[in-house]
């Protein structure tokens, strides 16, 4: 229920797509701009404290097989001659990791997980890179290669489930605190012992590939396909930032959650660390606790994502290339 009411905007704004050509002559856009807009899809993938141990970087701590499908919408805006464009998109984006399907076997032994339903604001410029174009029939076809950044405002909710191997897993249920398969707020639980802001900056760079395709009617079609990567200045989108904190302290679902590390879960291993190298413990300095998260990193995230746009001002057509004189053929009669 809670995702498809998040859909609502991105239904209404097709539903105005639609329907536009029957008021955008009553509509004044501003002299000398191109503006086009359209909707989106994506899959989205992060690089935080829950991940494989790769070889390659980001992309192969990247566990493919939790990738989200999203969606958005979006406006573009450039002027005319000039190469610079303005986007400026909504996004609903959703990500998620799972120390249980990590091959790294400590992080399978911490046995924490998340998902994350995020809403992004991004306002970013393009530039092309290289810019093709041609007739294919009544068509006129451009391919652009851009590059592309900006800034991004993000509304995110870490959530987890208690673990149903988790030793306090049954009590939770008989108590009345969770139900099977329940997703609980993690920010609210405070975890760590640490509160954090629900909205953060992200930095969104990437490149894209666009296919224009106009059968004269001055109104092109737009094809993206992009690739965008998300810096951002938190390490709290997986909920895992530092140290275990005094579960005592917190609610009975935090506790459950704040660590879920437990005997049934251990991977057939040799040497493996004991549990309480995964708990709070009693006694110790807070500065001496077990290591939860990597406090030295920041969590990002990236979008793969298909944008289909059209233009809603009618202009002029660029092929950007030249185009061959064919005058009449002179005889030399010397």
């Amino acid at each position: 229920m809670c995702m498809s009411r998040s859909f609502l905007p991105f239904t209404a704004l097709a539903l105005g797509l639609l329907c536009f050509h029957t008021v955008d002559a009553q509509i004044a856009w501003p002299k000398g701009w191109q503006v086009e807009a359209g909707l989106s899809t994506h899959v989205a993938g992060y690089c935080g404290d829950i991940g494989h141990k790769g070889s390659y970087g980001v992309f192969s701590d990247t566990q493919w097989n939790l990738i989200q499908m999203g969606a958005g919408a979006g406006v573009r805006l450039q002027q005319s001659g000039k190469r610079i464009g303005i986007n400026l998109d909504v996004r609903r984006i959703r990500i998620q990791g799972a120390d249980s399907m990590s091959n790294k076997a400590i992080a399978f032994i911490r046995n924490l997980h998340f998902k994350n339903e995020m809403t992004e604001w991004a306002a970013t410029v393009d530039y092309p890179m290289l810019r093709l174009g041609g007739q294919w029939g009544s068509w006129t076809m451009n391919h652009s290669f851009r590059g592309q950044a900006g800034i991004g405002l993000v509304h995110h909710a870490p959530m987890a489930q208690v673990d149903r191997d988790n030793i306090c897993y049954d009590l939770l249920i008989d108590l009345g605190y969770t139900t099977p398969g329940e997703w609980h707020d993690l920010r609210t639980m405070r975890t760590e012992g640490d509160s954090y802001a629900k909205y953060i900056a992200s930095v969104p760079i990437g490149l894209s590939w666009t296919l224009t395709a106009d059968n004269g009617s001055g109104k092109p079609w737009h094809v993206t396909l992009s690739g965008l990567w998300r810096w951002t200045f938190t390490d709290r989108l997986d909920d895992i930032h530092d140290q275990y904190a005094n579960p005592w302290e917190m609610t009975p679902i935090g506790l459950a959650l704040t660590s879920q590390s437990n005997t049934s879960d251990l991977p057939p291993c040799a040497d493996l660390p004991g549990l309480s190298t995964f708990q709070f413990q009693q006694g110790l300095d807070p500065e001496r606790q077990p290591i939860r998260g990597n406090a030295s990193t920041q969590d990002m995230y990236f979008t793969i994502g298909l944008k289909v746009s059209r233009s809603l001002v009618a202009g002029r057509t660029e092929t950007f290339h030249k185009k061959r004189f064919r005058g009449p053929r002179v005889v030399n009669k010397r």
